[in-house]
């Protein structure tokens, strides 16, 4: 998978203790529906009222939409380095804060990066890590091998995920990316090669779109839902926003298109043996 350095996988205590079952797709609303979650009027990004300058003023889902400086600096927290290109938050918490980040297809390096949509909530990336650590993906794909219902669905979401990134670049100016041209991200359309970034796909997109997305969200039930605020205490808010990449997952990519190999970071000494494999990258840029 390309991208965030997630997998964040730290003890949360008593809030990633079961919760009641719930489904979690008729409350995280993608921010680019009708109904998406109301926008502080005091966002930096918010147009404000009675400016005659402002020809057509933009609709609550494209201020949802919008990453404002405190956005930026939450993602920053959540992800333990400093953030870039990130041109829209597609989903948030039930209060406000992001859950979702969808980068530019294009870098400011002018790297082409495929994979739109991460994860960046550090409670739902350690609940994945957890379906993941369980051996969920491959009985993900055995069951992509046997099922032409699932697999058509699947294939569908790859589609999906190329449109909407296609849209996004639009939207942020970028434009097309012909070298990432039929490529998406977490191993569509054929394999599940990591669980993060179908669930950002399907939070981001919404129900219905992408069928293993929607499935691993369910199976976290019992550690996040979709009608809870689980942001008290699942990242450190004091002091200023992470400066230097502090998280332990490298920015990953697609060699052959970006002409390098992925940087991979040692773990930290006091990392048990294994724990990166039980809480899995993320996502990252």
């Amino acid at each position: 998978m390309g991208g965030f350095p997630l997998g964040v996988h730290q003890a949360f205590g008593n809030r990633l203790g079961a919760a009641p079952a719930a489904d979690y797709r008729s409350a995280v609303i993608p921010t680019g529906q009708e109904g998406a979650a109301p926008v502080d009027e005091n966002r930096v990004d918010t147009p404000q009222a009675g400016n005659p300058a402002e020809a057509a003023p933009a609709t609550a889902a494209e201020q949802s939409r919008r990453p404002s400086a405190s956005d930026l600096d939450v993602l920053s927290r959540q992800l333990g380095r400093p953030v870039r290109d990130v041109v829209e938050i597609p989903a948030r918490c039930v209060c406000g804060n992001p859950l979702v980040a969808a980068t530019s297809p294009r870098l400011s390096n002018g790297t082409p990066f495929p994979t739109t949509f991460y994860l960046t909530h550090p409670v739902i990336t350690s609940a994945v890590s957890r379906l993941e650590a369980a051996g969920l993906m491959n009985e993900m794909n055995d069951r992509l091998g046997a099922d032409a219902a699932l697999a058509a669905g699947y294939r569908a979401a790859h589609e999906a995920y190329l449109q909407s990134r296609a849209e996004i670049g639009a939207r942020s100016g970028i434009g097309s990316v012909p070298e990432i041209d039929g490529v998406s991200a977490g191993g569509m359309p054929t394999r599940v090669k990591c669980l993060h970034v179908l669930v950002g796909h399907s939070l981001a997109a919404g129900p219905g779109v992408n069928p293993l997305g929607d499935e691993a969200i369910a199976g976290i039930s019992q550690w996040w839902t979709r009608e809870r605020c689980y942001c008290d205490g699942a990242w450190d808010t004091g002091g200023e926003a992470p400066s230097q990449d502090l998280s332990r997952h490298g920015p990953q990519g697609l060699p052959d298109i970006v002409g390098r190999p992925a940087p991979v970071r040692k773990a930290r000494a006091e990392t048990p043996a294994g724990e990166d494999a039980a809480t899995g990258a993320g996502a990252g840029q």
